[in-house]
């Protein structure tokens, strides 16, 4: 059957959970309160993820990495924050610190979470934690044909996926 959360969005588009592993008629009920109360910001009732994908905005020296996809053909060309799915059990911090060590070939920390979350696909949502280098000097072992580090004054010289764009005023604030 599934379980539902209830999200809300503020005036400058941030996204923000509200209640989760609820049910659909209450989650729902949850909303439409908000809603009747008056409250100003946009409610909205959403099926919870069967999984997550954690991207790494992976810091060092002031810059941030960026990492161009060679697959799957959708999004060959574009660049991202690399990264890849949660295991069962795994944490996100430990998803991401192992993906990048398996992509990249490096040891890092993940952080904190960046604000924001986007539906890849039914079932399937991408969180973006800002992380830093600990040893090592990435490589593109999979899913990337290249890689860059970019400055501050650099982030918008790369053609980002769409869900990586959206969190570069985050990435940029770090960066500073």
């Amino acid at each position: 059957m599934g379980t539902y959360r209830v999200m809300r969005q503020d005036d400058n588009g941030n996204r923000a959970l509200v209640a989760g592993e609820l049910t659909r008629p209450a989650a729902e009920a949850m909303a439409d309160e908000f809603e009747a109360r008056g409250h100003k910001q946009l409610y909205w009732v959403e099926p919870v993820p069967d999984r997550i994908v954690v991207g790494g905005a992976l810091l060092h020296q002031g810059r941030v990495l960026a990492a161009r996809r060679s697959a799957p053909p959708e999004v060959a060309g574009g660049w991202e924050f690399p990264g890849g799915k949660a295991e069962p059990g795994e944490t996100e911090q430990q998803a991401l610190e192992r993906e990048l060590f398996e992509e990249l070939g490096v040891r890092a920390r993940a952080l904190h979470r960046l604000p924001g979350s986007w539906l890849v696909r039914p079932g399937l949502e991408l969180r973006i934690w800002a992380a830093e280098l600990i040893t090592g000097e990435p490589r593109p072992l999979q899913d990337h044909d290249q890689l860059r580090w970019l400055g501050p004054t650099d982030l918008t010289t790369v053609d980002w996926l769409t869900h990586d764009r959206e969190v570069l005023p985050h990435v940029a604030a770090l960066l500073h």
